[in-house]
């Protein structure tokens, strides 16, 4: 029940941001499936919450995927304001689980050009051999969305060969050009 009562904390969306400091306080909870709870309500609360981010960040290296997925949500959430979480972010792009890949690219990516210096962990993030569809298109979504502060992945991008990743590649790169592109999504 008291998990299910954190993640309700989050229904409120941005009006659950007095509830912050108790979310935060449940981030460290011995339970995994409390700390998830809270990262995922904190997510919920989006930019209004970017004074967790260094909170959540740390959660980013927990043992429970669950927690380390909500946690790179919630990074993504708060948008430019959980900037600092950029290195946690760049090492969560070689976790063991998609998931948590998928959102830390996510996650950089909506961070636009403050995302810079995550540019050569995306990048190398796109030549994984047998990496998972939805995670390099996420990657090449955020290099895009990071625009022309990612001209460096340019040869990246243009080595994409997947057939449902090549498109996307092929729109960050016009974005990172500053060239009109078509948009897929």
């Amino acid at each position: 029940m008291r998990t299910e009562a954190i993640r309700l904390i989050g229904a409120f969306g941005p009006d659950a941001a007095p509830a912050l400091n108790d979310l935060i306080k449940e981030l460290a909870d011995p339970t995994p499936e409390v700390r998830a709870a809270a990262a995922w309500s904190i997510a919920q609360i989006g930019p209004p919450a970017a004074g967790a981010a260094s909170a959540v960040a740390r959660l980013l290296s927990d043992e429970n995927s669950q927690g380390r997925e909500c946690a790179a949500l919630a990074l993504g959430a708060m948008g430019k304001g959980a900037a600092t979480a950029i290195p946690e972010l760049s090492a969560a792009l070689k976790d063991h689980a998609p998931t948590v890949r998928m959102a830390a690219a996510s996650a950089l990516g909506k961070m636009g050009k403050d995302a810079k210096p995550a540019v050569p962990a995306l990048a190398a993030a796109l030549q994984v051999p047998g990496e998972e569809v939805q995670v390099l298109r996420n990657v090449a979504y955020a290099l895009g969305d990071i625009g022309p502060a990612a001209a460096s992945s340019i040869p990246a991008l243009k080595q994409v060969q997947h057939l449902r990743v090549i498109y996307i590649a092929e729109e960050a790169i016009a974005k990172i050009e500053g060239k009109p592109s078509p948009t897929w999504h």
